[in-house]
């Protein structure tokens, strides 16, 4: 699978910033890549916010959802994954290592964003602990998108 066709959208919430401009690094020119629109006036109006993600989404997104301690708190991220769900996108989570599940077998479902979690359970979203190493990465993106392929996205 060539996977250079791919837009890479992080979403993530404020306090994680590390990991994201981390994960950017990582990837370097193996991806294009966006995140979180961070305009003041856009981030608490859902439909501006959905308005600007349409102008640097493209059919060929997939989304990774870095999951933090204090993610599922976060609304833009929980509209992000809406918003990739709706438009037919890959979403894969990325357990980081300052969440509590980080390299444990067991999830805890209350800190998980629930439209992440509950295409967890269908099958359609993967989860994956963080990892340093690009080809670990890109192995987890080709299990994502292959479940994209044989699942459907759950709307809540």
């Amino acid at each position: 699978m060539n996977l250079n066709n791919f837009n890479l959208f992080i979403s993530y919430y404020h306090v994680d910033k590390y990991f994201r401009d981390k994960l950017s690094k990582m990837i370097g020119t193996h991806f294009n890549t966006n995140s979180s629109p961070h305009k003041y006036e856009i981030c608490h109006n859902f439909t501006k916010y959905t308005e600007e993600l349409k102008k640097i989404s493209s059919k060929n997104d997939i989304f990774i959802v870095l999951v933090g301690k204090e993610t599922y708190k976060s609304e833009n991220v929980d509209w992000e994954i809406d918003f990739g769900l709706h438009e037919d996108a890959c979403v894969m989570g990325l357990c980081l290592p300052t969440n509590d599940d980080y390299l444990k077998s067991d999830i805890n479902p209350k800190i998980i964003p629930e439209k992440l979690l509950t295409n967890l359970y269908s099958g359609y979203a993967s989860y994956f602990d963080w990892t340093d190493n690009y080809d670990d990465l890109e192995s987890y993106i080709e299990i994502s998108l292959n479940n994209k392929l044989t699942k459907h996205p759950l709307f809540i």
